[in-house]
């Protein structure tokens, strides 16, 4: 053979070799079975390696084979990496593959999708993301994407959870740490006993973790955060650096520290505020008012603009720019309102939060940059008082569910520390409702109820005291569970406390409130604050389940019956408690007055998947009592 042929030869049999290769990439045949199991995809592959050089220079290499099963897994198939310009991302390859593994499209760099991040609010910001969506509608299908994000520095590291939501299981995923020059990083290991650590792998890998044949997790009814119960490995910095200030994140007092350098030098207001203020608050005694007129200036006369520029994501516009242009982020407005009160003698602090209803904790003993928001604590002689500065509409001093009730960092010169938001309980989030109803002889019925809305409750509605009559009258119909109800009339007012209530006022028509069967009436014991549903049963509960609000209605009802009818059937009432909270119901006749009382209060809390089926029974108790009927039967 000559060699032309024999190079000929090569040629064809790597050719035969890599179409080989490519046609067997990962086929979805190589599954095993049972992570098919409630998946809508399966993590074929995941590599990835954190490289820490020094405070300026981390890199993220990225490898990831995913193959996604059905429509219900389209989300995972698409790759979308958020960048700014202390960061680059470089997407190597991107590739989809059908079921069996052949090559079906190569993405080109001119078709990955890079765009500025827009959120509807921030006016500056230079945050971008790259997105690739593979848009390939014949399941199964394979997508693998290689790529790095180099940062230019850092506040903190990205944490590994591979099991990042549910329906989702894993052939194998890793992550390691390269350390170089003597770098070193703080790590928090969670949930970790299904994987495999490695220590001092080599030379370059210091820590390695590596998780394999994951099945998917179903998400439970009342399920508790993911994050709570899958495996995390947080890493944080112990020295940082960001956009040319250096820092310090080994405790929670040297990160306040870093925040406070960036805040200290920008309470400055200029002499004519300074002036106005003490005139606001001129001939005024008590602190806490003095602190309710500065908040309703702040309130009246900024509104809330994100600013997320650079080191703006840490750093304030200066008070003296924010009483120019009248705006700001939660920073400056929250600095903003610290140098108003400062200017007229009263302390407040800085204070950082994660937010959000269901934020993720800070955890005491590891501190991190897991925060999102900034709030105002103004300490008083009888109280503390927090300030949401950046929503125009906010009762003075209320937090709500959005940060309410956790761990949160105050940011005081060499002292900052953890301290905790106040909590919402079962007695300050009350439902209490009156309400008459008038029913006439051909079962229709006249219905007016005042509802008072307090504490984590007020927020069901606030949206509606902004709104106009016609608006609110259109979400009843909308939304409301009253069916054939007219609404003729209704009105909000509010009362603007730290536990704030809002009441609202209906006037009803409602066609056919008595179902009429022959010459009798079948009358619901409850249309306002009914339940409408119960819990899914499950036989094996995995996870734990969670009540979130503590709270308490109280419903009472009077019904004047028509003439010519008599009470065939009424129900005698019923009293139920339990571990998850306590109801009751009362129903008593005089004349042709009905008189309606329930009292419902739920616990918030965690409780145990052995408890579940206890607690499906005892919401399925509490529809049952609330769905019962009244029988009238003319004379």
């Amino acid at each position: 053979m000559s060699l032309k042929h024999y190079l000929l030869t090569l040629i064809i049999l790597w050719s035969g070799f890599s179409l080989h290769a490519k046609e067997s990439f990962y086929p979805v045949s190589d599954i095993n079975p049972i992570l098919l199991l409630n998946s809508n995809a399966v993590v074929r592959e995941s590599k990835i390696l954190l490289e820490i050089y020094s405070t300026k220079k981390v890199s993220y290499k990225v490898k990831e084979v995913i193959t996604v099963l059905n429509e219900n897994g389209e989300s995972e198939g698409v790759l979308y990496i958020p960048y700014d310009s202390n960061r680059t991302v470089n997407i190597k390859e991107a590739l989809v593959y059908d079921k069996n593994g052949s090559l079906v499209k190569k993405f080109k760099n001119t078709e990955i999708y890079d765009q500025r991040y827009f959120d509807g609010f921030s006016l500056y910001s230079d945050a971008r993301f790259k997105r690739i969506t593979p848009n390939f509608s014949t399941y199964p299908y394979t997508v693998m994407y290689e790529y790095t994000i180099d940062f230019n520095g850092v506040v903190d590291y990205y944490d590994w959870t591979p099991v990042d939501g549910y329906y989702k299981s894993i052939e194998q995923a890793s992550y390691s740490i390269s350390l170089h020059d003597d770098m070193q990083v703080r790590i928090r290991e969670n949930n970790i006993e299904s994987i495999e650590k490695n220590e001092g792998v080599d030379d370059d890998v210091q820590y390695s973790w590596q998780l394999k044949n994951q099945l998917a997790i179903e998400r439970e009814p009342y399920a508790i955060p993911i994050y709570e119960h899958v495996l995390t490995i947080s890493i944080a910095p112990t020295e940082f650096s960001y956009f040319g200030t250096d820092g310090d994140l080994s405790t929670w007092n040297s990160y306040g520290q870093w925040i406070w350098e960036l805040i200290e030098d920008k309470t400055t207001l200029p002499e004519e505020r300074i002036l106005f203020l003490k005139e606001l608050v001129k001939g005024e005694d008590n602190t806490l008012n003095k602190v309710k007129a500065i908040y309703k200036y702040l309130q009246e006369e900024t509104r809330y603009v994100s600013v997320q520029l650079g080191i703006g994501g840490f750093e304030p516009l200066s008070a003296e720019k924010v009483d120019e242009v009248k705006y700001g982020d939660c920073k400056a407005l929250v600095n903003y309102m610290r140098a108003m009160l400062e200017a007229v003698g009263i302390n407040s602090y800085y204070t950082l939060v994660n937010a959000g209803r269901t934020a993720e904790k800070i955890v005491p003993d590891f501190p991190s940059q897991d925060f999102n928001h900034v709030i105002l604590c103004v300490p008083l002689e009888s109280d503390t008082v927090f300030l949401e500065c950046t929503n125009q509409f906010s009762p003075f001093g209320f937090l709500g569910s959005f940060t309410a009730d956790r761990r949160v960092l105050l940011v005081d010169k060499d002292n900052s520390r953890l301290i905790r938001t106040p909590k919402f309980n079962t007695n300050d989030n009350l439902w209490k409702s009156s309400v008459s109803i008038v029913l006439d002889t051909q079962g229709n019925a006249v219905v007016n109820d005042t509802v008072v809305y307090t504490g984590l409750q007020y927020e069901f509605i606030e949206d509606q005291l902004r709104k106009t009559t016609e608006e609110q009258i259109e979400d009843e119909l909308k939304e409301g569970d009253i069916t054939g109800a007219v609404y003729k009339n209704i009105a909000y007012t509010s009362n603007q406390f730290e536990i704030p209530s809002a009441t609202r006022i209906r006037e009803i028509d409602v066609a056919r409130f008595a179902a009429k069967m022959g010459d009798r009436f079948f009358m619901p014991v409850n249309i306002i604050n009914q339940s409408s549903s119960t819990p899914r049963r499950e036989k094996n509960r995995t996870y734990p389940f969670r009540m979130n609000l503590s709270y308490r209605d109280i419903d009472k009802v009077e019904i004047q019956l028509p003439e010519g009818y008599e009470i065939e059937y009424l129900p005698g009432g019923t009293t139920i408690t339990s571990d998850f909270g306590s109801y009751q119901y009362s129903l008593e006749a005089n004349g042709r007055t009905l008189s309606y009382v329930r009292k419902n209060e739920i616990n918030a809390g965690t409780f145990q998947p052995e408890k579940y089926a206890a607690f499906v029974e005892y919401m399925k108790n509490i529809y049952d009592a609330d769905n019962q009927k009244i029988i009238l039967k003319k004379l």
